[in-house]
């Protein structure tokens, strides 16, 4: 039997955000109004996944989540998106390790970007192994290096 994808990412059960971010965190909240505000069919995501530095870590927990001042709970309000159905918590923010499992808190050298491309390519290789899953990835955020690791890692 051939299973013919979905006629659209916001039909999809699940549907996973993935922002590199450092340390400013709006680029999540901007591409949240951007893909459920602006766009049409919205794209509400059921997910919001954050992949970043240790310190990036810590700035998108003081400022996007419900523990700090909640800026993706206020998008929502302001937009009538139901913020319920968006997980978004510790466990969806991942900290980018080097090769012994140390957090890094930058990315500073060759190694340090290697351990960031990893670190890519295992978290988005396994949102996209799902056929049940439509996965967006905003390559904003973070350095430049993690963007393009990024968007190399969906190619």
């Amino acid at each position: 039997m051939i299973v013919l994808p979905l006629a659209t990412p916001s039909d999809y059960p699940c549907r996973i955000l993935v922002c590199v971010t450092g340390m400013s965190p709006q680029v999540v909240t901007e591409t949240l109004y951007a893909l459920a505000v602006q766009q049409t069919p919205a794209f509400v995501p059921t997910e919001i996944h954050l992949v970043s530095t240790a310190q990036g870590a810590e700035q998108a927990r003081l400022e996007l989540s419900a523990q700090g001042n909640d800026q993706i709970g206020s998008l929502c309000r302001d937009y009538g998106i139901d913020r319920s159905h968006i997980r978004f918590d510790e466990s969806t923010i991942h900290v980018i390790t080097d090769s012994q499992g140390r957090a890094l808190d930058d990315l500073r050298s060759p190694s340090d970007n290697n351990d960031a491309a990893d670190c890519l390519v295992r978290t988005l290789r396994l949102f996209t192994d799902d056929d049940e899953t439509a996965v967006h990835v905003s390559i904003a955020g973070g350095r430049k290096t993690m963007g393009f690791f990024a968007g190399y890692a969906l190619s």
